[in-house]
């Protein structure tokens, strides 16, 4: 009974499964930047002119992250420049005139003291609800 019990055992295989890839997320901690000014953006945006804002804010290369919120923003972006008044000059040149900005707020990042991702969060973009 028992080789009959091994004997089936054996004969059956699994599947090897694929594990799933795998997503890595940078993150620049302010404090050890040398140069440079980190910014946290939070834009009010018109409903309408939602995706067209948020297009024109990844075409820029001093944005490295871009996302839809719930609250008192609609979209916030991560911008990093070389000082405040080429801030300024993004928020004035670039940002504040978007079709369908109401309103932004600029937040200075100076540490960072936790940065977590569960890993069961997907980290790839996707489109606003």
């Amino acid at each position: 009974m028992r080789a009959r019990r091994r004997a089936g055992r054996r004969g059956r295989t699994r599947t090897p499964s694929r594990p799933a890839p795998r997503r890595i997320a940078a993150f620049a901690d302010p404090g050890h930047l040398r140069t440079g000014r980190l910014a946290l953006l939070f834009l009010r945006v018109a409903p309408a002119h939602h995706d067209a804002v948020v297009a024109a804010l990844c075409r820029h290369p001093e944005i490295s992250h871009v996302s839809t919120m719930l609250g008192r923003a609609d979209v916030f972006a991560q911008v990093l420049v070389q000082d405040d008044n080429e801030l300024w000059r993004f928020l004035q040149n670039q940002v504040r005139p978007l079709e369908g900005v109401l309103g932004t707020e600029a937040v200075l990042e100076v540490a960072v003291h936790k940065l977590w991702f569960n890993g069961r969060v997907p980290l790839s973009p996707t489109s606003a609800p």
